[in-house]
């Protein structure tokens, strides 16, 4: 396991959400996994908030599993937001061993991926 933080990019939230007609910004990353040998990956995320004709409607959505091809993810991140945060109090492991310290976080991305 690494940690991996993106960039901050040139865009406000609020910009973000305007450009979207049917989304959810999610928020809360509670766990994840991946798959390196085929780029898989997963999350499970506390929230989302709907979006729709650009604007968020009040309707909230829990727990929200992201799944993907991480270069489909990745190659589909059209903007990045000026700010970001990282969180640093994880862990990864195999059940009772190899526990490493992880951090997430970064700045919110606008891509898109598969929810459930």
């Amino acid at each position: 396991m690494t940690n991996t933080v993106f960039d901050s990019g040139d865009s406000t939230l609020e910009e973000m959400i305007a450009s979207v007609k049917h989304g959810y910004l999610l928020e809360g990353m509670d766990s994840g996994m991946e798959d390196p040998k085929h780029w898989g990956i997963q999350c499970i995320i506390s929230r989302g908030y709907e979006i729709r004709d650009g604007a968020l409607t009040g309707e909230v959505v829990a727990p929200v599993v992201m799944t993907g091809y991480v270069p489909d993810l990745l190659g589909a991140v059209s903007m990045a937001s000026r700010d970001r945060r990282v969180d640093g109090n994880g862990a990864c492991g195999k059940g009772y061993k190899e526990w490493v310290k992880v951090a997430d976080g970064g700045p919110y991305l606008k891509t898109k991926a598969r929810l459930g």
